[in-house]
């Protein structure tokens, strides 16, 4: 009894010491950045996140701006043999789905309706055209935001994802994106980072490309 009661008073001082302290503030994973330091710094960030990208095998094609996406993407799609692609109805590709539209040989698809209406149609086409919200240089990496308007299978269930990126959203490392203060201010319940073709391997390192997700991944670099 004596032990438990000698138990309880510190606990007891314990308490009280607290009480009258302000909480702890949360700790701040990023806080520590010496590692920062040994790491060059990324003065080109578009040429960094290209070859990045093309390091893991993916296409990449500069394109002048949105309105030159309509000269450069059908011809692309036509040398890889792609014969159907789906969008969502994100508005800034109206002009290029109007020329995909023109297309000769290419069949255009609109992800408009629940996944259990359109599954078949989803799920049986060559290729899956989404924008992007950002890009990361030092690992070539593409941030999706999955939305109503590019639900995430058109970026998952296709066998070739074309992702359209802007230079002007690249930023150096994932760090830099996280202290512009975009994610924070707004946080999307879902943020995918696409850095390549889907890789799996079994347990004897046999890699497998295309299991998971897309087996290509290609990326207009707008700008």
């Amino acid at each position: 009894m004596a032990a438990s009661n000698a138990r309880e008073n510190i606990l007891n001082r314990l308490r009280k010491a607290r009480a009258g302290l302000p909480a702890p503030p949360p700790p701040d994973p990023l806080a520590d950045r010496k590692w920062l330091e040994r790491q060059p710094p990324i003065t080109d960030p578009a040429g960094r996140f290209v070859q990045e990208q093309e390091a893991v095998g993916s296409q990449v094609r500069r394109v002048a701006s949105w309105e030159a996406l309509g000269d450069v993407v059908p011809p692309w799609l036509a040398e890889l043999k792609v014969s159907s692609v789906i969008t969502g109805t994100e508005p800034r590709l109206n002009p290029l789905r109007e020329r995909l539209e023109a297309a000769a040989g290419l069949e255009l698809h609109t992800y408009d309706r629940p996944i259990e209406e359109q599954r078949e149609e989803v799920f049986s086409v060559d290729c899956g055209i989404t924008t992007s919200h950002a890009a990361i240089a030092d690992t070539g990496s593409v941030i999706l935001i999955p939305s109503p308007a590019e639900p995430r299978l058109l970026s998952l269930a296709v066998p070739v994802h074309l992702v359209l990126v802007e230079a002007g959203r690249i930023f150096p490392t994932l760090l830099d994106f996280m202290d512009s203060g975009e994610y924070q201010a707004d946080p999307p319940t879902n943020l995918v980072l696409v850095s390549g073709a889907s890789r799996t391997a079994d347990i004897e390192l046999t890699l497998a490309i295309g299991v998971h997700g897309p087996r290509e991944l290609l990326v207009a670099l707008i700008g």
